[in-house]
């Protein structure tokens, strides 16, 4: 069975990429499980649905294994995660790839050559992560593939462990995910700020997914909540908590953005009055940090910054932050 490989679109929401879009659209991925609906709100926080459907899952008995191929780094794949083995399928030409489950008697595949076709070819794994959240373990893995004899691309998959068989999430099916051009912590850190948010949506909370902001070490996720208020969560893609939830007044989140500045991720929040023209002018700048320290609010940079945010803009409030924390300290 041939399925249309996930489509890693595009990276993460116009403000939070200043204003910067791209698409990695990629096909002929042969998946073990198709993608998972999701079922959830339409904020766009993850559901719990999962398929049990492991027709694709091959003896191990029957492959070829090979070595040479790269494989994940050790230091981020931890030994009781599933094996990640490369091999050719029974009389197949190009190799694939696949995880080793069920006391390493099956083979999940993770990209197999079309029917009939030399491609796409799995040649690496350069990257991958064990995620813990809550009682759950997800498994975020980057391929390496070769879809022409000349072109090359990357595809992340997000997999679940669950009944011994690991199952395909389409988490990042979805046009907010950081695309493959990024590190894959920072995607870790889409899917953090995204549990996170689904976390305040059974808390009552309306989430804003549109406000998400990461870097390669950290997120930012913005939701809000009953009374005219919204909350602020920090944290990073190895903690499966924030390291900082504040609550801020707001009739609304105008804009946000982040940057990473050396071992620190500045996220500022663009606060607004109102909806219509006549809110512009009326903006209020909020300003975190996240480090090595944890997560920190910093109200006195954002008083350093409110000329800029009474403009309503959150391009030069950004700028004048950058500008601010790369400034040499006397």
């Amino acid at each position: 069975m041939s399925l249309t490989a996930l489509a890693v679109l595009t990276a993460l929401s116009p403000l939070a990429q200043a204003g910067t879009a791209q698409t990695d659209a990629r096909t002929g991925a042969r998946t073990a499980v198709a993608p998972v609906p999701q079922t959830a709100l339409s904020s766009g926080a993850p559901s719990n649905a999962h398929t049990e459907d492991h027709a694709d899952i091959r003896p191990a008995a029957s492959l070829k294994f090979e070595s040479g191929f790269a494989g994940p780094p050790a230091s981020t794949w931890p030994a009781d995660a599933p094996p990640v083995r490369f091999y050719f399928a029974p009389g197949a030409s190009a190799p694939s790839c696949g995880l080793l489950v069920a006391s390493n008697r099956q083979v999940l595949p993770l990209l197999e050559p079309d029917e009939g076709s030399s491609f796409p070819q799995c040649v690496g794994v350069p990257a991958a992560m064990v995620l813990q959240q809550g009682s759950e373990r997800f498994l975020l893995l980057r391929i390496q593939q070769q879809d022409t004899r000349e072109d090359r691309s990357l595809n992340d998959l997000l997999l679940l462990e669950r009944g011994g068989v690991p199952q395909l999430r389409d988490d990042l099916a979805t046009t907010s995910a950081p695309d493959s051009s990024k590190p894959l912590t920072q995607v870790a850190a889409w899917l953090r700020a995204r549990w996170a948010l689904q976390t305040d949506a059974d808390q009552g909370a309306r989430p804003l997914p549109e406000h998400t902001v990461t870097t390669p070490s950290a997120y930012l996720a913005v939701s809000q909540k009953p009374g005219g208020s919204c909350q602020f969560s920090a944290g990073t893609p190895d903690r499966p908590a924030p390291l900082l939830q504040v609550t801020h007044p707001c009739e609304r989140v105008a804009a946000t953005s982040g940057f990473q500045q050396g071992a620190e991720s500045w996220f500022v929040v663009l606060l607004g009055g109102g909806t219509g023209v006549g809110s512009v002018g009326r903006g209020q700048a909020l300003v975190f940090v996240v480090d090595a320290k944890g997560g920190r609010e910093q109200p006195e940079l954002a008083a350093e910054l409110q000329p800029k945010a009474a403009e309503g803009k959150i391009l030069p409030l950004r700028q004048a932050l950058q500008k601010r924390v790369t400034k040499p300290k006397s």
